[in-house]
């Protein structure tokens, strides 16, 4: 910069005499307007002499002052009356080897609106930055020149103020910035109110008039809480007491607030704690209506979920049928390659045809977790060591060339199906490898989280607040607007036709929706992917419900074997009898119990039977059974759950269950675990 406008700059900081002096709730108040409006996590007012950059106002870092050399501020105001915008430092050659970027800061984007005094002076920047690489609409770069422009606007009033010597004119002038200042607040945009310690509304700006109805007077001497939902007065309540233990700003809440006309206005914002300063002695909080915003958005996710809704009933009644037809195939093939010699080519045949079932049976699994249709069997899980036990499959799954990081911070425990929680981490490992393909680290974070009923998933059960976010990046290539908006449709795929059906994501989001939770994602061309999964906590771990005791019959076990499938009643009729079991077959649940009544005093040890059945459901019949006969214990057999087997989440207590399709190995080890079992 040339020795004149260095010059001229120094020659303004001196007049307004800003540099060094205490933090003032009116540049608090700007910070967080910014970093609230462009959604932000780091806002600052900088100032610039010849040697540093110093921070009058900041949001989001410790950090009070700055070596001009490594100042993002010094190049913006090069151009003073344009925002300066830098969406990732890592690839701009001004900022190479700048420590604000490579080192623990991190900072990747930037966006600074210069100060420019009444002559024309440059003398620092208000602006935000964030450690993602991000863009910002031209209307958040208008919003922050007009912050920037308030911010010198703020200064000039100082000054007046001390340079007032009697001058009539000069007070004119003090009080026409002072109104101007007024007229800032009390039409801003935002809700600005400023509390008591004990919650008392002292101010409130005139936009809460538009927003909720009624003008400031109405609230001022009133307990803000007394207008909160009472479903959200305890997230709030907690909010407020940290904002009260500690100085500084608050993170960003979100909370429904009560309208002159009764009904409820969703609020978002975040509160800065004064109370130690003596021109405020209060916490200042910004907030705004995000009530259309939310409602849009669950309009399109309503019509979302009524389009995949469409499909999954479909491909939930394909699947069933399909692994009906996979179980009896499995099954007969096993079969088969039981009487035919191990080195004929037969055999060869009949070990390709399992392993065809095996990759069939993976895509009406895939197709039932998308349609909410998996039969859940959830537990609670510590998730350090849960996380830490699966690393090795994880580290096969991504490949050599790539790192891993598993994060836990203290001992959280979530309510989960173990076995499907597996599945989605290691479907998004798998995805992870295919777009790191030169390696890259992939990160999973898991920390406890609180959300308000306005946060937690729709079908949440009432009064969950209590979840642990699971935070899974990678370094891959990333996706673009388009494909992220198409993410988590069912069979939507970038990959070539006919090698992946485009079920990973939506599978992924079925098993957790099914399980309680909430899972979304974030994604840049190549800044790579971040997946949010939000996981219903569990406090402790419940016992597991044993099975009912039994009296063996006298001599042979004995099975109740029922299916509507011909061919499964064939397949599995033949495996049990080879296996030395005394086997009773049944067509359906009405069928079953006439064969029950045919045993006399005799009963069976124990219930096979299918669960989706026309007339009577496994569950129905399960009941009836045991209501006979309390000691038969009772497997499950099912592809697809319509009925209240799904719709509970789980099983019914100390009944076991087999997914199909199944092999006969499995079968057989299934039996004779129930069998066996104290």
């Amino acid at each position: 910069m040339p020795p004149v406008d260095l010059q001229r700059r120094l020659d303004a900081l001196a007049r307004y005499q800003i540099m060094d002096t205490p933090p003032e709730p009116e540049f608090d108040a700007l910070v967080t307007r910014a970093s609230v409006a462009c959604e932000m996590p780091v806002a600052m007012v900088t100032l610039l002499d010849d040697r540093r950059q110093w921070l009058k106002a900041r949001l989001g870092t410790h950090i009070t002052e700055t070596p001009i050399a490594h100042a993002f501020c010094a190049l913006a105001i090069e151009h003073p009356y344009e925002v300066m915008v830098v969406n990732d430092a890592r690839y701009d050659e001004r900022f190479r080897g700048n420590p604000y970027v490579t080192g623990y800061q991190k900072i990747r984007f930037y966006a600074g609106a210069p100060m420019v005094t009444p002559d024309g002076v440059p003398i620092g920047t208000l602006c935000v930055i964030d450690r993602q690489p991000r863009h910002i609409s031209a209307a958040k770069r208008e919003l922050l020149k007009a912050l920037a422009h308030e911010a010198v606007s703020l200064m000039e009033s100082a000054r007046n103020r001390r340079d007032m010597t009697g001058d009539v004119e000069a007070i004119k002038a003090l009080q026409l910035r002072e109104a101007y200042f007024r007229h800032l607040t009390e039409y801003s945009l935002e809700l600005i109110t400023i509390l008591e310690a004990d919650g008392t509304i002292r101010f409130e700006s005139r936009s809460i008039e538009r927003e909720l109805g009624h003008a400031p007077a109405h609230y001022r001497g009133r307990n803000a809480f007394d207008f909160v939902h009472p479903d959200d007065l305890q997230m709030v309540a907690g909010a407020f007491q940290e904002a009260l233990e500690r100085q500084g700003h608050t993170s960003v809440i979100r909370f429904r607030f009560r309208h002159a006309d009764g009904s409820y206005r969703i609020l978002e914002g975040s509160g800065n704690n004064l109370l130690n300063d003596p021109a405020v002695f209060g916490i200042v909080f910004n907030s705004r209506d995000v009530t259309e915003t939310v409602r849009l958005q669950e309009e399109v996710e309503r019509g979302r979920k009524e389009k995949e809704d469409a499909i999954a009933r479909m491909t939930g009644g394909v699947a069933h049928d399909f692994n009906n037809i996979l179980t009896a195939v499995q099954g007969l093939a096993a079969l088969t390659k039981q009487r035919v010699p191990a080195s004929s080519i037969e055999a060869g045949y009949l070990a390709d045809i399992h392993l065809a079932t095996e990759r069939a049976a993976r895509l009406t699994q895939q197709l039932l977790a998308f349609s909410h249709r998996v039969v859940l069997q959830p537990r609670a899980i510590e998730l350090g060591s849960w996380l830490h036990a699966l690393e090795p499959r994880l580290v096969g799954t991504l490949g050599a060339s790539s790192g891993l990081t598993i994060a836990t911070h203290g001992e959280l425990r979530v309510w989960q199906d173990a076995a499907q929680l597996e599945q989605v981490i290691l479907q998004l490992a798998a995805n992870a490898h295919e777009a790191m393909p030169e390696g890259g680290r992939f990160t999973i974070e898991a920390l406890p989280i609180i959300l308000s009923p306005v946060e937690r998933p729709p079908d949440s059960r009432e009064g969950d607040v209590n979840y642990v976010q699971l935070t899974i990046t990678d370094q891959g290539t990333g996706m673009d607007e388009a494909t992220l908006a198409r993410a988590f449709e069912p069979f939507f795929t970038t990959k070539t036709e006919g090698q992946h059906p485009g079920l990973g994501l939506s599978m992924c989001r079925g098993i957790i929706e099914q399980s309680g939770g909430h899972l979304t994602v974030r994604s840049h061309v190549g800044r790579g992917s971040v997946f949010h999964l939000y996981l219903p906590a569990a406090d402790v771990v419940e016992e597991e419900i044993p099975l009912p005791p039994m009296t063996f019959s006298s001599g042979l076990p004995t099975i109740l074997f029922v299916d509507d499938e011909a061919m499964l009643r064939d397949v599995g009729l033949t495996v049990l009898l080879e296996a030395g079991y005394r086997v009773i077959v049944a067509e359906d649940g009405h069928d079953a119990l006439a064969r029950l009544a045919d045993m006399g005093n005799a009963r069976p040890d124990l219930l096979v039977t299918d669960v989706v059945m026309p007339g009577m459901s496994g569950v129905q019949l399960a009941a009836e059974v045991s209501r006979f006969s309390p000691g038969t214990r009772v497997l499950l057999c099912s592809g697809y759950t319509r009925d209240a087997l799904a719709q509970g989440g789980g099983l019914p207590a100390g009944v076991a269950f087999l997914p199909k399709p199944y092999s006969l190995a499995t079968l057989l080890e299934k039996v004779g675990e129930m069998l066996s079992a104290k």
